[in-house]
């Protein structure tokens, strides 16, 4: 799937927002008690780009008890204007995505706390689906599918890189030879159990406290429905957070005692063989090997810095 057919999908099954559109405050009131609801919180800083489109899937949601709240680390773009305009809570802090998750939790009223990231759009059961599966059984966080989405050839060849990389995680998911992709949807009240995210982490953030819920015994489960991840634009942005990761490993890896840089390099070359074994055009190959070197190649810089400054 393209991502102009992604965004054709979403723009005709939703409507636009305008003064006779409902407030997502209102959503939370408009469906039957019995229905609990869910908190969507959402960090952004400058997510102009993309913040609207992730919008309208939520409101072309087939559940439609939820609350979303945005926090915002003072963006300077049309950020805030969109999400006042679709009537979303607002929550301005200088923060880090995790200590967004951490404020949103905070403010929350929902039964179920749902993690979205500002360029993620859902496909219109996934909340549905996700209520569904923990009020049915004793299961306490959802993972969902993820399919990535490029938009430009090197944020498609991240996707692209991505996407082998889901197939890398399902051939190990009943092993820890791989770092899995984590829940996203939980019962709010064992986040608050588990202590919140570590705001100190800026990535891993997500694994951490997936790690520490199993520890506690909650239960998971799979979601039916998949959300679509657009990706990065461009190979400066794609290296800088690369760079940004790299440096926070050491951090990671300190307050988990866990080695995942051994995890890291085999999952990689485990999908960069599926990548090659893959009949997608040369040239999109070509792009995925260039990617793998300048991340590899940040990587190693920011870990570099990253144990520099923890020593």
């Amino acid at each position: 799937m393209t991502a102009a057919d992604l965004t054709k999908q979403f723009t005709v099954q939703t409507s636009a927002p305008n003064a006779a559109s409902p407030a997502f405050g209102v959503n939370v009131m408009s469906k039957s008690l019995k229905d609990p609801s869910v908190s969507i919180i959402i960090p952004t800083s400058n997510s102009g780009e993309t913040i609207e489109e992730c919008l309208r899937s939520i409101r072309g949601q087939s559940y439609q008890s939820y609350e979303v709240i945005i926090v915002d680390n003072f963006s300077n773009d049309n950020t805030l204007k969109i999400a006042t305009e679709f009537g979303a809570k607002i929550t301005q802090e200088k923060c880090n995505p995790a200590q967004a998750r951490n404020i949103g939790t905070a403010n929350s009223t929902g039964k179920y706390a749902f993690f979205l990231d500002s360029d993620q759009v859902l496909s219109p059961p996934v909340i549905q689906n996700c209520v569904r599966k923990c009020e049915n059984g004793k299961v306490g966080m959802v993972r969902i599918p993820e399919i990535f989405v490029g938009k430009s050839f090197w944020s498609s060849c991240l996707a692209l890189w991505k996407n082998y990389y889901e197939r890398v995680e399902q051939s190990y998911e009943a092993s820890e030879k791989v770092i899995r992709g984590e829940p996203r949807f939980f019962l709010r009240e064992h986040i608050s159990r588990a202590g919140l995210m570590d705001g100190t982490l800026l990535w891993g953030e997500n694994y951490d406290l997936y790690q520490r819920l199993r520890k506690m015994g909650v239960e998971e489960a799979l979601c039916e429905s998949s959300l679509y991840h657009y990706e990065l634009g461009s190979l400066r942005k794609i290296v800088s957070k690369n760079l940004q990761y790299g440096r926070s490993m050491p951090i990671f890896m300190k307050q988990t005692k866990k080695q995942i840089i051994p995890i890291l390099v085999k999952q990689a070359l485990l999908t960069f063989r599926e990548v090659l074994r893959s009949l997608k055009p040369p040239k999109m190959i070509l792009g995925c090997t260039i990617l793998l070197l300048f991340r590899t190649y940040s990587a190693v810089i920011g870990l570099s810095m990253g144990w520099a400054f923890r020593d």
